[in-house]
């Protein structure tokens, strides 16, 4: 039977005693209401009910949840009760006693698997509860904080098995107090497979209501478990693209299907507009991620635990914010708020206007309760830092300075002297998504854009950069930058695969430069493998990125995939990547030449029309990393977003934007387009289906104007989220245009328990039930950046000089050269500096003074 399957056929009734200690205390009602929303979440197609008093019948239930008085209070000492419930076990259905329940005579055990002989010794304290050997129900659980009314004394039965322990301080043994204060380690929760095969848990405390929810993942992997259920996967996002792997495949999700999300969704909540920074509004470059279970450990909810979103803002703030009502709590309350420090300001300003506060994802450590993020502020530059989870509390040791100094120190890849800078200013960007290393002991960080791209590898134990990588080993700058979104890949052994980008110009033939390469480096990162397209060299000069987004590696496989501003999508075996270790191939013109797989015709081109020359800025195809997943068939599948264009030389994007691969015999096969989307610049798209695969859908943030649209402003861009049927690519659902705050760009939503959830200036989130507005999608046109014509003379030749020369005349990277420019023709010289890529650099320059730089560099 499928997981799905199961879950349909699996009935869990909870049988609710009557409180009776005051308000908090004994709330058996209210606790099992509490536990049946939760179920209900993690559980969607399992039949939960709850019985206030024992019910006249068990009916067909799977598991039973006994939360109510024991001892001479137990329903169970009724003799019918008994037999009923006898039989019930009997037949093989499962158990969960709560607090009292598991509190009674002998005859329980059996069935309980534990028993506490009367209500005599207990201790009511604040206590530290943690794993107590290897259970899949307490499996990735970190010790949890909670105040309650514990039983130090149980009676196991044979094969019980104890799952969370706590040191407790016993106040009351056989009735008397007791006045030592010595710890004992104590079980408190314990699971028993029953000889008949049915299945038990136990739990001594949840005498506070409170005390329920920092406890919400074992009961639910409990009672999942005493139902015979699998115990259901955990719905953290620990990093981009929702694992290490970077595959983009949300494999969990059952709530959402095409036909309900095509029929009724909408956004559920929002959280307040996230701080500014000297006049300008917070834009999320990061993408949000989310911890299923985090407890607070400062402030006003200190001990308490909530579904929990994770946002980094271009202003150089981290907030925790709450992702599911949680007793009189919001969803979109800020829980805390970190500013890590004033955001840098690159000079001169190319990044969309905004502040460079934190431009990359963060990743998560769960296992020791840390997050990891970068962020540039304005003496120290880009540093690393650690954030304590409950608190945001930076850890001691950090913050880590991430300088090139330092880098070219250890690095892995050096030439005969370090690379100087050629920039006045420092211009590294931290953009590409954090990574750990699989034991968490290895912090993965990636720069790009103009200076030379880094890969360097902080030592989470010892805070300090240990090693690094230069993608380019000899003096050649403003090429090989990690810059895509994506970071680098990490697989389960290790290995860590990253790919590099380009700039103008960016070609140099000389040993050890991986400009425009895919590389497999091991944890200390050195070099294991290298690809190089057939075609680097023209593509280098033209700053055609191949590491516009990133790597994603395919499930269950040996194989990775990766785009690029071409609009190619690029297949490769990881294992034996063919290039070698030394040098980048000769280059080529010759497709066939290409050592990727896909049937000796080099890449694929999925976004056109395919260009070598013209696929930088808004003319560029792609920069996201492709989405996998596997199908019901057991099929690999491809999803990658792009924009093609109209025509060889266009920025006027075209459908398809998003298509459907199928890998067969490691080979790409064309699946599936979607004809009737066109986006404008998107991110990365995610797939969430069903474990199998089914009932998969495609979601996809477009920030719906051009790459060279500004993100400051009241005219800044309003970014469209999208669904569309991941197998068919027909379009299901978007947001109203509007409907999303301004943006950062090349993130992506994530999805989580039948929530998609956005970043924007804010946490926005989407579901079943919440607000729908059929509203055409209409791109908002960029704001008008060409001045009032005041009738005065022109001289082209002077406005170059004061406008565009120390940029163009002395290029690096990302830059264009003044020759380069000028050979695109004078009337695509007027568009970029009027509406296109130029315009933030064009503000204030009237129309005529367009047409006279435009002339002067074409004359």
């Amino acid at each position: 039977m499928s997981l799905v399957a199961a879950m349909a056929a699996a009935s869990i009734l909870l049988i609710a005693g009557s409180g009776h200690e005051g308000p908090g205390r004994h709330e058996y009602a209210a606790g099992a209401a509490q536990i049946a929303g939760w179920l209900k979440d993690a559980l969607p197609q399992a039949d939960v009910r709850v019985s206030q008093g024992w019910p006249v019948d068990l009916g067909t239930a799977s598991t039973l949840v006994l939360y109510l008085d024991g001892a001479e209070a137990h329903p169970l000492n009724d003799a019918a009760k008994r037999r009923a419930f006898e039989a019930a076990m009997r037949r093989g259905v499962g158990v969960v006693a709560l607090h009292q329940a598991s509190t009674g005579d002998d005859a329980l055990q059996p069935w309980l698997g534990a028993v506490r002989p009367g209500l005599f010794d207990r201790t009511t304290e604040m206590t530290v509860l943690r794993p107590a050997g290897d259970s899949p129900l307490t499996r990735s659980l970190r010790p949890i904080e909670v105040l309650d009314e514990f039983y130090p004394t149980l009676k196991l039965a044979p094969g019980a098995m104890p799952v969370l322990s706590a040191a407790l301080h016993p106040q009351y043994r056989d009735g008397k107090a007791v006045l030592s204060n010595e710890a004992e380690q104590r079980t408190v929760a314990w699971t028993y497979q029953r000889p008949d095969g049915g299945r038990s848990f136990g739990y001594t405390g949840a005498h506070f209501l409170s005390s329920l929810a920092p406890l919400r993942p074992v009961l639910i992997n409990a009672i999942a478990w005493t139902a015979g259920l699998d115990v259901p996967p955990r719905a953290d996002v620990t990093t981009f693209h929702h694992d290490a792997q970077r595959s983009g495949w949300f494999a969990n999700e059952t709530a959402l299907t095409p036909s309900a999300v095509a029929s009724s969704f909408g956004q559920l909540w929002q959280s307040p507009q996230l701080a500014s920074f000297d006049g300008q509004d917070a834009r999320l470059y990061a993408s949000p991620l989310y911890l299923e279970d985090l407890q607070l450990t400062a402030g006003e909810l200190r001990g308490q635990s909530f579904a929990t979103v994770i946002a980094a803002t271009s202003n150089g703030d981290v907030y925790a914010i709450n992702a599911r009502k949680q007793g009189d709590i919001a969803p979109g309350r800020i829980l805390w708020r970190t500013h890590l420090a004033d955001p840098c300001r690159l000079q001169p300003a190319p990044l969309d206007g905004v502040p460079t506060g934190i431009l990359s994802t963060p990743v998560i450590d769960a296992a020791r309760g840390r997050l990891y993020v970068t962020a540039c502020e304005t003496t120290q530059r880009w540093q690393a830092y650690a954030l304590d989870l409950g608190s945001g509390a930076v850890q001691a040791g950090w913050p880590v300075r991430l300088d090139e100094k330092r880098l070219n120190e250890v690095n892995r890849n050096a030439g005969p002297a370090p690379v100087p800078p050629t920039r006045k200013f420092d211009f590294r960007v931290q953009r590409g998504a954090l990574n750990l290393s699989p034991d968490g002991t290895r912090l993965y960080v990636a720069f790009g854009e103009t200076e030379t791209g880094w890969l360097a590898a902080v030592d989470t134990s010892e805070p300090r950069v240990d090693s690094a990588f230069a993608a380019v080993a000899m003096p050649h700058r403003g090429s090989g930058g990690i810059w895509g979104a994506g970071g680098p890949a990490v697989d389960a052994d290790g290995a860590v695969y990253a790919v590099t980008g380009s700039g103008f110009d960016g070609y140099k033939d000389q040993p050890n430069d991986w400009t425009q390469s895919v590389l497999k480096l091991d944890r200390g990162l050195n070099l294991l493998g290298t690809y190089t397209p057939f075609n680097h060299c023209v593509t280098a000069k033209n700053d055609i990125d191949l590491g516009s987004g990133g790597v994603a590696l395919l499930p269950g496989s040996s194989l990775l995939t990766v785009g690029g501003k071409q609009g190619n999508v690029y297949l490769l075996d990881r294992e034996h990547l063919p290039g070698r270790l030394d040098r980048r191939p000769a280059c080529s013109g010759d497709a066939a030449s290409d050592a990727s797989l896909h049937d000796g015709r080099g890449p694929l081109n999925v976004f056109g029309p395919y260009s070598e020359v013209d696929a930088a800025l808004d003319l560029a195809r792609a920069r996201s990393v492709p989405a996998t997943f596997r199908a019901p068939d057991g099929s690999l599948q491809i999803v990658a977003s792009g924009t093609s264009k109209a025509a060889a030389g266009s920025s006027d994007s075209v459908a398809p934007s998003l298509v459907r691969l199928s890998v067969v015999a490691k080979q790409l096969k064309p699946a599936a387009r979607a004809m009737d989307l066109v986006f404008q610049n998107p991110g990365s798209p995610i797939v969430s289906s069903r474990p199998d695969g089914s009932e998969a859908i495609a979601w996809v943030l477009d920030e719906n104007a051009r790459r060279s649209a500004p993100l400051n402003g009241p005219n800044a861009p309003a970014p469209v989220l999208h669904a569309v049927d991941a197998m068919t690519m027909k379009p299901l659902w978007h947001s109203a245009p509007g409907e999303l705050a301004a943006s950062g760009k090349y993130n992506e939503p994530i999805v989580v328990r039948g929530q998609v959830i956005v970043g924007t200036d804010r946490i926005q989130a989407f579901g079943f039930g919440g607000s729908r507005a059929a509203v055409p999608i209409t791109p908002k046109a960029s704001a008008a950046v060409v001045a009032a014509d005041d009738g005065r003379p022109v001289d082209g030749a002077a406005v170059y000089q004061q406008r565009c020369a120390a940029c163009h005349d002395a290029p690096a990277g990302s830059i264009p050269s003044k020759s380069w420019i000028a050979s695109r023709g004078r009337e695509r010289i007027v568009e970029a500096l009027s509406r296109g890529a130029m315009q933030v650099q064009a503000a204030g320059l009237s129309a005529r003074e367009i047409e006279a730089v435009a002339g002067y560099l074409h004359p």
